[in-house]
């Protein structure tokens, strides 16, 4: 039972880590959303994902890892176009 206490506690403080980039991450988005509104560009562009999702999946060294990182990828993107589409709607 030690080191599964001791493995949550490894897994809370990358999540700390994670939530921090994320943080970080998103007022980028928002930075970018502005860009976009005021350059008239559309908020989702699929070929940015489609480049995003190659580029990152190249980086991950541990092929078993691979076949998940697109719904991790994923909820990010999603989250950022909730996020650019409420900003666009005055929310």
């Amino acid at each position: 039972m030690e080191k599964l206490v001791m493995y949550r506690k490894s897994l809370d403080e990358i999540d700390e880590k994670i939530i921090n980039l994320y943080e970080k991450r998103m007022n980028i988005v928002k930075l970018i959303c502005r860009y976009k509104e005021e350059h008239n560009f559309p908020t989702h562009d699929q070929n940015r994902e489609n480049s995003m999702l190659e580029k990152n999946l190249s980086k991950i060294k541990n092929e078993e890892y691979k076949k998940y990182y697109k719904s991790v990828l994923n909820g990010f993107l999603e989250a950022s176009k909730a996020m650019q589409d409420d900003i666009k709607n005055g929310k």
